[in-house]
């Protein structure tokens, strides 16, 4: 038997939940900064009342809360997953460079939108610096698999993760053909080793067809 149609009553609306809500607030993060993630805004841009909100959220503030949760599922232990499964240097080098890109795996417009955030709030400032300080941890490690000593493989890594996320931060009008045709050179600036070529040719080809 067929279902029957009601035509003179709307269909109703798929339930929102808490994912809605939080989808919602990275967006309006990333595009407009911690401000303005407010629970009316929000209701509004998603067509919810504060009361849907309410019953998700005891306050802005689990929301807040969800959404480092958010950055740190999406960002966090990205870099050690990686960096602790590459056979070479030379391929953990490309490979750091690789995760900031690789939006499937690596949220890069979310991660600067925290660290703006940060410069807002001490408790958030110092749940980026203790991840910071992991991330540099886990690249230091991987110069010490390498035969760098502590010290100099401490100070590389800083460099390295210093550098990117510079880099990010100053948003630079700089096409990847260009980056690219650099490889070689940053790659010697950052580990005082010469880039392998086959590696290197291979980074290149796999980010074309990335791209």
């Amino acid at each position: 038997m067929n279902t029957l149609q009601i035509r003179t009553e709307t269909a109703p609306k798929p339930r929102l939940g808490r994912a809605d809500w939080l989808r919602a607030a990275m967006s309006c993060l990333m595009e407009d900064g911690i401000d303005a993630v407010q629970v009316t805004r929000l209701a509004t841009s998603i067509g919810a009342s504060r009361g849907s909100f309410y019953w998700h959220f005891k306050s802005r503030q689990e929301l807040l809360d969800g959404l480092l949760g958010e950055w740190f599922a999406v960002n966090g232990q990205r870099i050690k997953a990686v960096l602790d499964q590459v056979d070479s240097l030379d391929r953990g080098v490309l490979s750091f460079f690789a995760i900031w890109t690789n939006s499937d795996n690596f949220n890069s417009q979310l991660e600067q939108a925290v660290r703006d955030w940060a410069r807002l709030d001490d408790r958030v400032l110092g749940v980026v610096r203790a991840e910071d300080t992991n991330r540099i941890a886990v690249i230091a490690a991987l110069f010490q698999r390498f035969d760098y000593q502590q010290q100099e493989a401490e100070v590389r890594a800083r460099v390295l993760y210093f550098a990117q996320v510079g880099y990010f931060a100053m948003n630079p009008d700089e096409v990847m053909e260009e980056r690219m045709s650099m490889l070689d050179d940053y790659f010697f600036a950052f580990t005082g080793r010469a880039l392998d070529a086959d590696t290197g040719s291979s980074f290149r080809r796999d980010w074309i067809a990335f791209s």
